[in-house]
């Protein structure tokens, strides 16, 4: 080899010919671009198993909620009646609110969420909750359902209650 036309290793210091893609004493490789560099390999195969983990969140998003989902029939679920009951427990005050709920769809909904507004005896806003009641609500039937909410004032700031059904699982769901 022509010293004159030899570069060096950048890694071991070895005179190498100028067209080396691997160093012959130390086994590096000098060259980015070649597709048979261990770097570009180990890029390929992280991005190969990036779109294999977004398709996968895809299927399994379809299998713990499929189609048709809550949002496209807000109006299936409706609160028959509801009463709330402000109790002091061993863990603090609690608010237990309970009702009935009525499917009017072809659809059995479970994990129904409910948004809780509470207003005072002047009618102003006291406080909002978000609580979800763990039963299922099976097709053109009626249910029971019972939430509890921890509350932030006292008793007498909560004399009015509103409530909104604002998502539900479809009961087809794996999970």
């Amino acid at each position: 080899m022509n010293p004159e036309t030899a570069k060096n290793c950048p890694f071991c210091q070895e005179a190498i010919r100028p067209a080396a893609k691997i160093c012959p004493r130390c086994r590096q490789w000098l060259t980015w671009r070649s597709f048979r560099n261990p770097f570009v390999g180990v890029i390929a195969m992280l991005a190969i198993v990036a779109v294999a983990a977004i398709c996968i969140m895809g299927l399994l998003q379809r299998t713990i909620n499929p189609p048709p989902y809550y949002v496209d029939s807000p109006a299936a679920l409706q609160v028959l009646d509801s009463q709330m009951f402000f109790r002091n427990t061993t863990n603090g005050p609690r608010i237990y609110i309970t009702g009935i709920l009525t499917n009017q769809s072809q659809i059995a909904w479970r994990e129904i969420e409910f948004e809780c507004r509470f207003f005072g005896t002047n009618g102003n806003l006291t406080d909002a909750y978000t609580a979800r009641s763990y039963s299922t609500v099976q097709a053109a039937d009626d249910s029971a359902f019972r939430v509890t909410v921890v509350p932030v004032k006292d008793a007498q700031d909560y004399a009015k209650l509103k409530l909104f059904i604002t998502n539900a699982r479809n009961k087809k769901g794996l999970f």
